[in-house]
């Protein structure tokens, strides 16, 4: 009898623990939970994307045209499948352009699709492509006949077709051009700033460049302007015109360069923004003496988040001004917020015809740290929120060459799309950096496949056959 009691409780016990197994991957399936042991964060989505997908209410169909022997095809499954994690509302469908030919071409005609490695985000009857080239840095390199991945856009490319499908309608930038500025459709390999235009594209804004001569005013449909490094002095009325634009709840962005009149410093002037005939010069964070690298950063929208070196060249000094009486800003005055600074050991050099910068306190060089950005705000009270009145916004940079083709490096673009999207009101997209591709290669001599072959493949299952063979002897006796 005892010893049937303790086998039904041998038999509970045993139900027991696949009930309780059972209830806890029940519950797991329920609540999944992703933990990333391994380090790295290739493919972790970032603050901006997961609040993105917080305020997702619509049924997303992602549709990827990938081939699974592509060398993205894993990247993109994996990236996919945090953003199915973090959200409900995101349903992916593969497909193979090559085995799944009556699919692809139904979908093809769907989309209007002419090519395979894309994949397509759809809202409703609303779609955006997101093509290879989107997804990664690729480059050809000589001596090799298959392309190299340099850097893998995912996040920013999938999180930018979201962002676009989720608003009424794309914004437009105007670049201002016909005063020698820098142009986004200048692909000279230095100067030109065709990367950043494209860049700006990339995240889902129109662009277009804007001449104001001839001009009555900034055009209505300017969601932001762009004043890219300005070499000739611009006529007063157009001045007028752009701070006309500023005073109708405008949106500016302006990068200007030491040593250079532009006509925009009485505009400037007014706006809270202190322009000193100078070149900054820190020591301390240079490479060539030229440059001057950015490594302390404001806690402003613009800058907070941003973890990654700005290689500033040549630039002037961009200080809020001292307000008078030490009045803080309203509605009617603006607020001016530095982003950037140079270290402790920096110094404003006036004498630049000098060949040899050196601190010299006689001839007015004054000791830093030295702002070389700020961010302004006008009319942002509580009172205006309410009404659904925008403030008047401006960012001002003293360099215009750090988001030059020539010196796209590391996070001299995100500061420019930083203050872009702020000035937008797009801080969702902020600082969604491309992530470098590593390749992780084991290299191995003849000596140590010969090692790893009598190891794996003699070694192990011999000593098994060893084992078991004592075993069987020892139990024979």
């Amino acid at each position: 009898m005892k010893r049937i009691a303790a086998n039904l409780n041998s038999l509970f016990a045993v139900i027991l623990a696949l009930v309780v197994v059972q209830m806890i991957g029940f519950i797991s399936l329920r609540n999944p939970l992703r933990v990333n042991w391994s380090g790295r964060t290739y493919y972790s989505l970032s603050e901006k994307t997961l609040n993105l997908l917080d305020e997702l209410e619509y049924q997303v169909v992602v549709t990827v045209f990938f081939q699974e022997e592509h060398k993205l095809y894993h990247d993109v499954e994996n990236l996919l499948e945090e953003y199915q994690y973090h959200s409900r509302n995101i349903r992916v469908e593969w497909v193979d352009p090559l085995r799944d030919l009556a699919r692809t071409e139904q979908l093809a005609n769907k989309y209007g699709l002419t090519e395979a490695q894309v994949v397509v985000f759809e809202i409703g009857d609303r779609s955006k492509v997101v093509r290879q080239a989107d997804i990664a840095d690729i480059m050809m390199e000589s001596g090799r006949k298959q392309p190299v991945y340099r850097a893998f856009k995912g996040e920013q490319a999938f999180s930018s077709a979201l962002l676009e499908l989720m608003q009424d309608e794309i914004e437009r930038v105007y670049f201002l051009v016909g005063h020698g500025e820098h142009r986004i459709t200048d692909f000279d390999q230095l100067s030109g700033y065709s990367k950043i235009g494209t860049t700006v594209m990339r995240d889902n804004l129109d662009v277009k460049e804007l001449m104001l001569s001839g001009e009555k005013q900034v055009p209505e449909d300017a969601a932001a302007l762009v004043i890219a490094g300005p070499a000739k002095t611009m006529d007063s009325i157009e001045v007028e015109m752009i701070e006309d634009y500023l005073n109708r709840s405008g949106r500016v962005l302006v990068l200007i360069d030491a040593l250079k009149e532009t006509g925009l410093e009485p505009m400037l002037y007014r706006w809270g923004v202190g322009l000193r005939q100078d070149i900054v010069v820190d020591p301390e964070n240079t490479l060539r003496g030229s440059d001057v690298h950015i490594r302390r950063y404001s806690d402003h929208l613009i800058s907070a988040q941003m973890g990654s070196i700005v290689q500033f060249f040549l630039p002037r000094s961009i200080e809020p001004l001292v307000l008078e009486n030490g009045k803080p800003a309203t509605e009617d005055r603006p607020a001016v917020f530095p982003l950037a600074f140079t270290s402790d050991q920096s110094w404003s050099e006036t004498q630049v015809g000098d060949s040899t910068a050196r601190f010299d306190e006689n001839t007015g060089d004054q000791r830093g740290p030295f702002s070389l950005g700020v961010a302004i705000e006008r009319g942002a009270s509580q009172e205006m929120l309410d009404v659904q009145i925008k403030p008047s916004r401006m960012v001002v940079f003293g360099d215009s060459d750090f988001v030059c083709n020539g010196s796209m490096v590391g996070g001299n673009a995100d500061l420019f799309m930083n203050a872009l999207n702020w000035l937008l009101d797009r801080e969702e997209l902020m600082a969604i950096s491309p992530k470098p591709i590593e390749e992780v290669k084991l290299s191995l001599s003849r000596k140590q496949l010969n090692r790893m072959f009598w190891i794996n493949v003699i070694g192990i299952p011999a000593v098994a056959m060893v084992i078991g063979l004592l075993v069987w002897v020892r139990r024979r006796k």
